[in-house]
């Protein structure tokens, strides 16, 4: 058919080192050169005149999935009449590979398509030539790489995340799944929770002021990966900070001179965390030099705060510029507020109580399980049984104020029997009222109090005595601790002391407790949902289950009044709603939402949080919403391959300020309903893509001669 078959062209690309080949209209081969032959194994004889797809050449992606007939670039090249590259693997004969890149071009006559002419170049080497010379450049280089959150110091002298370092040195688009192992240590917050353990074991097994203070210092360090820590106490007389504790510096820098009342002393005293991110920065501070020459470059400043009173600042310092994280803030001051705690209870105990060695210890033991457990059961029978062995009353109990009943509910007891135990609802009665006013009430004598509610009960047991500690945090009475006594007891101030730290140590136990069970059931309960969404877009390319799964999740876990998802069109201009939860259809029908500045700003891959939706201008439809009984909206883009494709948008039926917490979570299932859509459109057009090359197959998009 062409006449350049015959003449010395063909010499020409018989000679030539790439693969060339020609496949005409009716996708049979007509010309087939040397080097293609031996680049696919295949000589001329056996693939001239025959079908394109009869001619067993194997193509693999770098997966080892082999291609399929519609994916060959000939294929896409006669489907899309348009010049198709693409980078591959070449099976031979001999089950060898070949790396290659080949081009596939349409060939015109006269203006009408008359075949495809395709070129094969093995690249094997070039590839490996790059490969050797990147990696050669590599090994050369220094990265510092921070030994506990792993993040990189950038060319620009900036830390930066993993991933965000890699990709901008071309490694490729990180996307954030969640492997199994580090689930579980992210939402159970195992790190930290193990290290702050660790740390108020350490503080709390020990009374002596001192030992407390440099296991402070010492124990920082150690978690946090930092240079050094130091520990300054607040003398309010002379308006100083006073040295107390450090590890990592030396004598020289630690002991340098007073430190007054500076910008970030005075921050760091109002309860603020203070970063001075690079101390090279701050050349007007008092002691610039010397800090130069201690090898500091950044120092974080938190207050050791007890309740509202802030009794001094620990300080961090590191080498080299950090940027803290929010995680790192919550972590250090929860250390703080414990050091704090440690130290005024140390200070409280050597000067009140040093005499009472026994009580000392009793303290000591309850106060290490009290800060080395979150199990409220151990702590609860641990007190209730060590007080009435060591002061030598008959038994204790714990009571929790359930305010609802106006009632404080048993939680615990030791040397009572069951039946007095369980007697029945203790309601606010005198002394439980003026136990819960922060008053220590001791009923002297139970036989002068024949009107109280279960006196004769009481006799029953053999009580005479019996004394009602309020167990308070931060001002907040949460419950009540009461000893027994068999014989009447006078107690002195020493023992209501006693009494009152172990039932304040005890009240700080119940707080953590129940605030790390909350934090930890609604950590699981959301890994739980994000990985049954995950497991749903990785199983099905169905994306309309998985819009409705997220839809109906989102509100169940975060206690939500509805949830809606709306995607844009082809115009990428409009947005249409493809799934819904908890709403009328005369809400959904309000009208567009395109212009609501909210959605706008979704749409620009900025979450949006509105408190009060009748109120906010960036709602449009102020009026519909208050009908609805909608109170705050959270709008969160729907991105896939960072390319915004939607908004998704959270609604509640009473007023909300969303946590971050909340925000990452709802944001991380917009994430994963971008993937669902991404993985359906592209089986979509691939399926599309197919059925073409079948009907193409048959002879339906090309001329016949």
């Amino acid at each position: 058919m062409f006449d350049w078959l015959s003449n010395t062209y063909r010499q020409i690309l018989d000679n030539m080192t790439e693969g060339v080949y020609f496949v005409d209209i009716n996708q049979k081969i007509q010309y087939w050169n040397r080097a293609a032959g031996l680049l696919t194994g295949v000589a001329a004889a056996e693939v001239l005149w025959k079908s394109f797809h009869d001619s067993h050449i194997q193509y693999e992606d770098e997966k080892g999935n082999l291609l399929q007939p519609f994916e060959h670039p000939v294929a896409l090249c006669f489907q899309e009449k348009n010049i198709v590259s693409k980078n591959f693997f070449i099976k031979t004969k001999d089950n060898g590979k070949i790396y290659v890149e080949e081009i596939a071009l349409p060939l015109y006559r006269n203006g009408k398509l008359k075949g495809v002419i395709s070129t094969i170049k093995d690249i094997t080497r070039c590839t490996e030539m790059i490969e050797s010379r990147l990696k050669s450049e590599r090994k050369e280089r220094l990265i510092p790489i921070c030994g506990w959150c792993k993040k990189i110091r950038s060319d620009k002298n900036y830390w930066e995340q993993l991933e965000t370092y890699l990709t901008n040195e071309g490694f490729g688009i990180f996307t954030h799944g969640m492997c199994p192992s580090c689930a579980e240590k992210i939402f159970e917050k195992k790190i930290y929770l193990e290290s702050y353990q660790q740390i108020c074991k350490s503080i709390s097994a020990s009374i002596s002021l001192d030992e407390v203070l440099q296991l402070i210092v010492t124990n920082v360090v150690k978690v946090m990966n930092v240079k050094a820590s130091l520990l300054r106490l607040l003398n309010r007389e002379n308006k100083q900070l006073e040295l107390a504790a450090h590890y990592g510096l030396s004598e020289k820098y630690a002991n340098k001179g007073p430190v007054a009342y500076d910008a970030s002393i005075d921050d760091a005293l109002a309860g603020k965390p203070v970063s001075v991110y690079d101390i090279t920065e701050h050349e007007d501070s008092k002691y610039y030099n010397e800090a130069l020459e201690e090898g500091i470059r950044s120092i974080l400043s938190i207050p050791l705060r007890l309740e509202k009173e802030v009794i001094g600042v620990l300080r961090m310092y590191t080498t080299e510029p950090v940027m803290y994280t929010e995680e790192d803030l919550k972590f250090i001051t929860a250390i703080a507020e414990q050091a704090a705690t440690a130290i005024v209870n140390a200070r409280r105990f050597e000067k009140a109580v040093s005499r009472e060695k026994e009580y000392l210890r009793v303290f000591e033991e309850i106060t290490k399980t009290v800060s080395s457990s979150l199990h409220l059961k151990d702590v609860f029978d641990m007190i209730v049984k060590k007080i009435p062995q060591v002061m030598g009353l008959k038994g204790s109990s714990v009571r929790l104020m359930d305010k609802d009943k106006k009632q404080l509910e048993l939680v615990a007891h030791y040397g009572l029997s069951e039946k007095y135990a369980n007697k029945g609802p203790v309601s606010y009665d005198k002394s439980i009222d003026d136990a819960l006013a922060g008053k220590a009430v001791s009923e002297y004598d139970v036989m002068e109090n024949k009107d109280a509610l279960y006196y004769k009960e009481a006799v029953e047991e053999g009580i005479r005595s019996i004394l009602s500690i309020p167990m308070r945090f931060k001002n907040e009475i949460i419950g009540v601790l009461r000893l027994y006594s068999g014989k009447p007891v006078q107690y002195n101030d020493a023992d209501f002391r006693f009494m009152s730290a172990i039932a304040e140590q005890t009240a700080i136990a119940i707080v953590n407790a129940k605030h790390f069970e909350k934090e930890i059931s609604r950590e699981k309960e959301y890994l739980k949902v994000f990985q049954e969404v995950t497991k749903t877009v990785s199983s099905t390319l169905h994306v309309r289950e998985v819009l409705d799964m997220i839809v109906r999740k989102i509100p169940e876990v975060m206690k939500l009044k509805a949830a809606t998802i709306r995607l844009l069109d082809h115009t990428g201009k409009k947005l249409r709603l493809v799934a819904a939860y908890g709403l009328s259809e005369k809400y959904l029908n309000r009208g567009p939402v395109d212009t609501e500045e909210n959605v706008i700003e979704a749409l620009n891959e900025k979450p949006v949080a509105i408190y009060d939706v009748t109120t906010d201008s960036k709602i449009q439809y102020q009026k519909e919403a208050a009908e609805e009984g909608i109170k705050s909206i959270l709008t969160l883009p729907v991105k896939a391959r960072g390319k915004v494709l939607g908004i998704l948008r959270l609604l509640t039926g009473e007023p909300r300020m969303f946590l971050q917490q909340e925000i990452d979570f709802a944001a991380s299932l917009a994430e994963q309903s971008g993937i669902a859509i991404e993985n359906a459109t592209m089986y979509e057009k691939t399926k599309k893509e197919y059925d073409d090359m079948m009907q193409f197959l048959d002879g339906g998009f090309f001329e016949k001669e």
